[in-house]
């Protein structure tokens, strides 16, 4: 029995693989099966952006957004759906509402800043160029802490305040340190990648089944070229062999004159009759 959890990676598998269309049918087909699912709801609605119809993702992004806490998506998950609900408004032309949705996200989560990079587009589209400025220049000034200004980071700093001063008051946002938005964007600010079809816990309903048929393209073999090398033999000092002299293979024979102090003996099987008379062989070296 599939997890909804297993159904949901099913179908952002195939979105990462680009088979766009399949990870539509797929989510479609678990909305159809548990309707007010947040989860499954907002990847279908990041499925009809990624396919370029953001039409059809604004009107779930704004069912998100109104659902009660207890049936909508996670805490963390929220600067998600301001930042792509926002971004949604901004591709259909609505630069006024785009920077509301923002402004209300960057309320609940000021140190968001996919929030805050989304701020300064739909500040741009709405004319307000002077605050699009200063919010670059602010988020490019945390995003290189600690500073890489050398001896002008004070001035720096102090002249892009002195610019948001100047500013109307109704384009100011929540004041934050430096040190504070970092902290809390490690604690607040997930990544695309660790929320995909995170934290969803239930078991599919007995009975339910769902067959969804993928076209995603199947992998093919690819033949990739391999040069073996030898490795270098490593060279071994031979000895160097030394002729020794060879005993035995020469021999010359002196006879000894004279009487013997033994009568002779009876000679044995193997010795010549000089051996016998006092005929001795001696071994000699080669040259």
């Amino acid at each position: 029995m599939a997890v909804i959890t297993e159904l949901i990676q099913a179908g952002l598998s195939l979105k990462r693989g680009g088979n766009l269309g399949g990870a539509i049918e797929h989510f479609k087909q678990l909305h159809a099966t548990y309707p007010g699912h947040a989860r499954i709801m907002f990847e279908l609605a990041a499925c009809w952006r990624a396919f370029g119809v953001p039409e059809q993702a604004l009107p779930i992004y704004r069912e998100l957004l109104a659902m009660p806490k207890a049936q909508g998506l996670p805490p963390k998950d929220m600067p998600r759906l301001y930042t792509q609900l926002g971004a949604t408004l901004l591709e259909l032309g609505d630069s006024a509402e785009s920077l509301a949705i923002v402004e209300e996200g960057l309320r609940l989560h000021p140190s968001y800043r996919s929030l805050r990079a989304w701020r300064i587009f739909a500040l741009t589209e709405a004319g307000e160029a002077q605050a699009a400025l200063v919010d670059a220049l602010e988020l490019m000034l945390e995003s290189l802490a600690p500073s890489r200004w050398d001896i002008f980071e004070t001035e720096i700093k102090a002249a892009v305040k002195a610019m948001r001063a100047r500013l109307p008051a109704d384009s100011a946002l929540p004041e934050l340190d430096i040190a504070e938005r970092r902290s809390a964007e490690e604690a607040v600010e997930p990544t695309d990648r660790a929320n995909e079809g995170a934290n969803e816990d239930g078991a599919v309903a007995q009975g339910a089944q769902i067959n969804v048929e993928s076209d995603a393209p199947i992998a093919t073999e690819t033949v990739v070229p391999v040069n073996l090398v030898q490795s270098p033999r490593k060279k071994t000092r031979r000895r160097k062999k030394t002729s020794r002299p060879q005993m035995g293979k020469k021999a010359v024979r002196i006879d000894i004159s004279g009487e013997p102090d033994a009568p002779a003996t009876k000679k044995k099987d193997g010795d010549d009759a000089a051996a016998a008379a006092g005929a001795l062989k001696i071994p000699i070296d080669p040259d």
